[in-house]
């Protein structure tokens, strides 16, 4: 790596703090963009992702403020109001303000306060992870000139990150594959191989975390529900089957189509998703997927980047499925890195 990116107070801070949360066993993301319809909105400091049980998920966003004038009942009320527009669990809010007043507002309404005296005892000595400043960095001087027409690899990071915040669905998933397409392929540039296995590495985490959400609402099906669900939302999203047929047949009366409805279901009913189907409907790729999240994640932050053939044996596994899926030589693939 080059030299170590110096972190302004704010940004060191957040650090700090993905850094506790991580080591509680969260999924964590930083800086997040909360966009709606192509419109950013806002920024979250952290997005904290947690498996309370095997039914149950926690989504808590953090709002982070490293200043002498913190705004601490100002920031309460933005957090608390932000968690309940995303439909997430519980919010925290980070001050340097130490006043107990503060401790109880925030309790009131249900807002875990971390203050400056907690802030205080909160090291940095890490030597394992890079930032995500340096991570963007990175990114962000390789650009997409085909594919996805001049974005730098930072924004189609930023992009998938964000579906983090409000597409932890079936649409979601699949339009985080698109990405993770492209950066598996970018692996084969000799020039970009290193950046684009980091980014393979931490869009591979963020399709897992969406799985894992997805998941936990069929896990306890029978095997065969869980293999129809899945097969219906890898292969037609959100919609799902029933609602996809309803489209198709109302565009094919309004736009006159040449093609008869039977003829444009028979080309969407593919067997490419079986593979995706039949994994992830194992009841044991279920009690692993957010293990997987969380491991990739580390993987695409460490200083010294772990070769695939150096994965442990499950992460190297679930990475060689998703080169099958997009019909990639798993052999070609892992001889790139040795």
């Amino acid at each position: 790596m080059e030299k170590q990116t110096e972190l302004f107070k704010g940004e060191l801070m957040e650090e700090k703090l993905r850094l506790y949360f991580l080591n509680n066993g969260y999924y964590v993301a930083r800086g997040i963009k909360y966009v709606f319809e192509g419109n950013e909105i806002t920024d979250i400091d952290l997005f904290l992702y947690g498996r309370v049980s095997s039914l149950s998920r926690e989504r808590t966003n953090v709002d982070i403020k490293n200043k002498k004038s913190p705004k601490a009942f100002e920031r309460i009320l933005w957090a608390k109001g932000l968690q309940q527009l995303l439909g997430f669990d519980s919010c925290v809010v980070a001050t340097t303000d130490r006043k107990e007043v503060v401790r109880k507002y925030g309790h009131r309404h249900d807002t875990t306060i971390l203050d400056g005296s907690f802030l205080q005892k909160l090291s940095y000595n890490n030597i394992e992870r890079i930032s995500e400043e340096e991570l963007l960095a990175l990114f962000n001087s390789i650009k997409s000139y085909k594919e996805f027409k001049n974005q730098t690899w930072k924004t189609l990071y930023e992009k998938s990150k964000s579906r983090l915040l409000s597409e932890l669905d079936f649409s979601g998933y699949n339009s985080t594959l698109i990405i993770l397409y492209y950066f598996i392929k970018k692996c084969f540039d000799a020039q970009k191989k290193e950046i684009a296995l980091r980014a393979t590495y931490i869009i591979l985490s963020h399709s897992f975390l969406i799985l894992d959400y997805i998941l936990k609402d069929i896990a306890f099906l029978e095997p065969d529900q869980r293999k129809s669900i899945l097969s219906d939302g890898f292969k037609y999203g959100n919609l799902g089957q029933e609602g996809v047929d309803r489209t198709i047949e109302m565009a094919v009366k309004i736009a006159s189509s040449k093609m008869s409805v039977s003829q444009i279901k028979k080309s969407l009913d593919t067997t490419e998703m079986d593979i995706l189907k039949e994994y992830y409907s194992k009841v044991e790729t279920i009690k692993g997927i957010f293990k997987w999240a969380i491991s990739f994640e580390k993987k695409a932050f460490e200083k010294s980047l772990t070769k695939p053939n150096d994965l442990d044996i499950e992460l190297k596994g679930s990475l060689a499925l998703m080169l099958d899926f997009f019909k990639i030589n798993r052999k070609d693939f892992f001889e790139l890195y040795k």
